[in-house]
C-alpha cells in the first residue's frame, strides 16, 4: 500500500492507500505490533478490486507517532482521530470498517457522524468485555518471536496461521521509534479499565443510523462473540450479523475471501438488492 503522513493533533498520523472505487476507511484493533497492514493485509488485494482504501494507524501504533506522556491507551484522542479522518475526507457517504477496538471506535464514530452509511465490525469489541486469559496474554508485550506467535495464536482457531513471518513482522514494527516500550507502559496498568473505556454506550449503539454488519469469530477466545458482538448488534437499528465457524478473533485471515465478499455486498448495498 502507498502511503502518506497527516498532522492530527500534533502527532503524525500514517495514512495507506490502495484501490479505486468507493473509499473504505480501514479501522485496526489494539495489539502489540498491530497496524494496517497487520489486520487488514489478507483482505487489502481482494477489497483493492472495489473500493479506494484508506487506512490508518491510530496514534502510538503502526507508522504513528505516540503520544508525549501518558496516558498512551486514550480512546478519546483515538476517537476524535477517526472523527477528523471522516471529516477530511469530506465524503457525502461514509464507509468504515473497524476490526477488534477499531470495531468499537467505528461503532462510536457512526453514532457521532451522519456521513457514515455503512460500517462492518470484525471481531469487535465494545459491549460487556470481562478480561480473560487469552486477552491478557495478547495484551503483554512480548520477548521474542516464540512469545508473539505464542500470543497471535492463542486469538485464532488454527493455531498455524500465527506463522514466523507475521510475528516477526510484528516485532519489527514494535522496534521502531519505541513502540515496544510505549505498548507496555500503556497496557501496564488496570486491563478491565481499558476494556470498560472502549464500552459503547447503550444510547449511542440506538444512534446509529448506517447500515451494520458485524463479523466475529465464535471461536473468539480474546473477545469472546457472546460478550461484544451479540450483545451490541441487539442494540443496533439496522444491524446484521455473521457468526463464523472455525474462526477465531480475526476473521479477515482465517477467512479471507468470505468475509470480503460479505462485507464487500453489504458496504455496496448489494445484499439489498438480491
Amino acid at each position: 500500500m502507498k502511503h502518506e503522513d497527516w498532522c492530527f493533533e500534533g502527532h503524525r498520523v500514517r495514512l495507506y492507500h490502495r484501490g479505486r472505487g468507493p473509499t473504505l476507511i480501514l479501522l485496526h484493533g489494539i495489539g502489540p505490533g498491530t497496524s494496517i497492514p497487520a489486520n487488514f493485509g489478507a483482505v487489502i488485494p481482494l477489497l483493492a478490486e472495489r473500493f479506494s482504501l484508506v487506512g490508518m494507524d491510530w496514534i502510538g501504533f503502526g507508522g504513528s507517532q505516540g503520544k508525549a506522556a501518558p496516558p498512551y491507551f486514550d480512546p478519546a484522542l483515538w476517537l476524535r482521530q477517526a472523527r477528523a479522518l471522516v471529516r477530511r475526507l469530506g465524503h457525502p457517504e461514509t464507509r468504515l470498517w473497524g476490526q477488534s477496538i477499531g470495531g468499537a471506535l467505528a461503532l462510536a464514530v457512526a453514532a457521532d457522524e451522519p456521513s457514515v452509511a455503512a460500517l462492518v465490525t470484525t471481531g469487535s469489541g465494545g459491549g460487556r468485555h470481562r478480561l480473560n486469559a487469552d486477552l491478557d496474554r495478547f495484551w503483554t508485550l512480548p520477548d521474542s518471536v516464540d512469545a508473539m506467535r505464542a500470543a497471535m495464536a492463542s486469538g485464532n482457531h488454527d493455531p498455524a496461521l500465527a506463522t514466523e513471518a507475521l510475528a516477526r513482522e510484528r516485532l519489527a514494527t514494535l522496534s521502531k521509534g519505541g513502540l515496544g516500550r510505549y505498548f507496555h507502559t500503556m497496557m501496564a496498568t488496570d486491563r478491565q479499565a481499558l476494556l470498560d473505556a472502549v464500552r459503547v454506550p447503550d444510547e449511542r449503539l440506538r444512534a446509529i443510523s448506517a447500515r451494520v454488519l458485524m463479523i466475529h469469530g465464535r471461536e473468539d477466545k480474546p473477545v469472546p462473540a457472546g460478550q461484544n458482538t451479540l450483545y451490541l448488534q441487539a442494540r443496533v437499528k439496522h444491524c446484521d450479523t455473521l457468526l463464523l465457524s472455525a474462526c477465531g478473533h480475526n476473521p479477515c485471515w482465517e477467512h479471507p475471501r468470505r468475509v470480503a465478499v460479505a462485507a464487500t455486498r453489504h458496504l455496496l448495498g448489494e445484499d439489498e438488492q438480491s
